[in-house]
């Protein structure tokens, strides 16, 4: 979940390598550091804390290095601190790394080092790489670097700086994304695409099992053993300022902002002129897609609560078992799997590593597998067999909104585009269901214009120190990612129940000063969802119901508070109600002084099991 880059040109890398880390800060935030060339040896200046913390130290640094790599670090092995912090070096400091992932034979590793008179100074199983490519190290660092990579076992990805090779840049990945920039007379390192927009759109994505030697005017690319490999540059087609917060106080709000904007992109070439769904850039045949007799759905976080509401839409309109999985539990399990399966693989960033290794998972079993993703290039779009793209652009705050808005649509499509497909619904049947997931777009921007209730609610709900979400069906899929943005965001402790299960237990913590949040979008329990809202009354518990327009006079008796929704079909309102869900976190959050685009001890992309 670190952020790497590295810059090698004829510009100050010092400094371009610090603004691209700032723009990857959403993958780990405990320390930074940067390595670069410096009077014949190798200067690393690092410390705990975040970028700026790192940059205070620079300031007095009058170096202006041509070649350097840099880190932000989330912290696996070992605690946040300046020890600990990337870069790290061998014995002699003839060698700098920094490394995204786990080395998990690096015990092992480190005992054999130690016995062969290597002294370590941090806790981390990163060191290990520096010491071993110490011991390979004679004239060349891309043949150390390649002697030393069949030694580990895990996941990484990796930059290294030697003083033996100081024109030269060499990196690797295993199961840890790495992307090379392509500039002129310049070539950039990073973990993510969005840290070198600001320089160039040509980028190089290394697979897995790959390493590279980039220099300032070459890029070599090449298998571990050193096989050559051709690879064309992709063309990054983001607008660079949808990575820039454009005057929002944080990447949250402005990304929440722009949910009506990304559902439209999202629908944009997926439906034809007759009103029907269309997926042009899905490459499965009709027959194939008639011939799977289940559906398996698998993602971690968000995600997974996006693939939930997919299986009750997948379910009540295509008849056929839908099972879906925590990624991370997957492999764990016993998940019944086999070529008649449509294996749908949820992720925005593509990298997720449970849920990556989930997708590998199903295709040993011989399932077909359906990537649903944001980041175009990205590992799971590479290795399903068909992928779907969100384009929700780049997400940067790790709370995940827009990204989530944008699965759903997809999904909602692909459910009625199998439908179609296999006759369950007439053509006036999917167009109306069609018409209805057009217009969500305008339904977001409409409770988007209510922000100020929301403001004020947060006011009020920020001493709160229980929430409870409480729905039936597709609401209680929504209580899953409301419960889970309140507290990323703002620590506050949040459970999501289905409303039915309060009874079986949760309600013997209803008190004063507990808030419930009851979503009562669904007609055919809205009845149960008003006796469910009484119960927490009666224990005193403060009540905020979510419900479309029209129900206002029954739920102002029962309910301390009301979000009221604009009309909008059931089986579609998770798009719409989760929407204030967002912005109540982000303002609650806001008003504990809370970080709201980096929360304590989460990352945006979770490459590490």
């Amino acid at each position: 979940m670190c952020g790497i880059t590295g810059y090698i040109g004829p510009r100050n890398g010092i400094e371009l390598a610090i603004d691209q880390l700032h723009r990857l800060e959403y993958r780990g935030y405990d320390s930074a550091g940067i390595a670069f060339p410096q009077n014949g040896g190798l200067r690393v200046i690092k410390s705990e804390g975040k970028i700026a913390r790192l940059e205070s130290l620079l300031e007095g640094e009058k170096t202006a290095a041509f070649t350097a790599v840099a880190h932000t670090r989330w912290a696996t092995h070992g605690k946040p601190s300046h020890d600990n912090a990337h870069p790290h070096t061998d014995c002699t400091g003839r060698v700098a790394v920094v490394h995204n992932g786990i080395i998990e034979n690096y015990l092992e590793l480190r005992h054999a080092l130690q016995e062969r008179g290597h002294a370590f100074s941090s806790e981390t199983d990163t060191e290990v790489i520096a010491h071993l490519i110490e011991e390979q190290l004679e004239q060349d660092l891309v043949e150390a670097v390649k002697k030393v990579l069949p030694q580990l076992r895990g996941s990484y990805a990796i930059a290294v700086l030697s003083t033996v090779d100081r024109e030269k840049i060499v990196v690797a990945r295993k199961d840890s994304p790495l992307i090379i920039g392509l500039g002129e007379g310049e070539n950039f390192v990073a973990s993510d695409i969005p840290a070198v927009m600001r320089y160039t759109r040509r980028v190089i994505v290394l697979e897995d099992g790959e390493m590279a030697v980039v220099t300032r005017d070459r890029v070599q690319v090449m298998r571990a053993d050193g096989t050559p490999v051709q690879r064309d540059p992709m063309e990054v087609t983001w607008d660079e300022s949808s990575a820039e917060k454009g005057g929002y106080p944080h990447f949250m709000l402005k990304e929440i902002h722009e949910e009506p904007r990304t559902l439209r992109d999202t629908l944009r070439g997926r439906i034809s002129q007759d009103g029907l769904v269309a997926f042009s850039d899905l490459s499965l045949y009709p027959d194939e897609l008639r011939g799977f007799r289940r559906i398996l759905i698998t993602a971690c976080g968000t995600a997974l609560h996006a693939g939930m509401v997919g299986k009750l839409f997948f379910e009540r309109l295509l008849r056929r078992p839908v099972d879906i999985w925590f990624a991370s539990e997957f492999r764990y399990g016993d998940p019944i799997i086999d070529e008649s399966t449509l294996a749908i693989i949820i992720s925005q960033s593509g990298e997720t590593a449970d849920t990556l290794a989930a997708l590998r998972a199903c295709k040993e079993h011989g399932a077909t597998t359906l990537g649903i993703v944001n980041v175009v290039g990205s590992s799971i779009a590479r290795e399903a067999h068909h992928v779907l793209y969100t384009y929700a652009g780049p997400e940067i705050c790790v709370a995940s909104t827009k990204a989530y808005i944008t699965q759903l649509a997809v999904l909602y499509l692909l459910g009625i585009y199998l439908a179609q497909l296999e006759g369950r619904l007439s053509n006036e049947e999917a167009r109306a269901m069609v018409h209805e997931v057009q217009s969500l777009s305008d339904r977001v921007e409409q409770v988007l214009k209510g922000e100020e209730q929301i403001i004020h609610l947060a006011k009020q709900l920020a001493p709160s120190t229980c929430f409870f979400y409480l729905g039936r069906g597709y609401d209680y899929a929504v209580s899953l990612e409301a419960a889970l943005k309140l507290k990323e965001i703002s620590y506050i402790h949040a459970e999501a129940y289905p409303a039915g299960e309060m009874k079986h237990g949760p309600l013997a913590l209803v008190e004063p000063g507990v808030t419930v949040v009851a979503f009562a979008t669904q007609p055919s329990t809205f009845e149960k969802m008003v006796s469910n809202m009484k119960e927490v009354k009666a224990r005193e518990g403060f009540v905020l119901a979510v419900a479309p327009e029209g129900h206002e006079d029954i739920l102002r008796h029962v309910a301390d508070e009301l979000i009221v929704l604009p009309p909008v079909h059931p089986t579609f309102a998770p798009v719409v109600s989760i929407v204030p869900m967002q912005l109540l976190a982000y303002y609650i959050a806001r008003e504990r002084g809370c970080e709201i685009d980096q929360p304590r001890n989460l990352a945006k992309s979770v490459t590490v099991e």
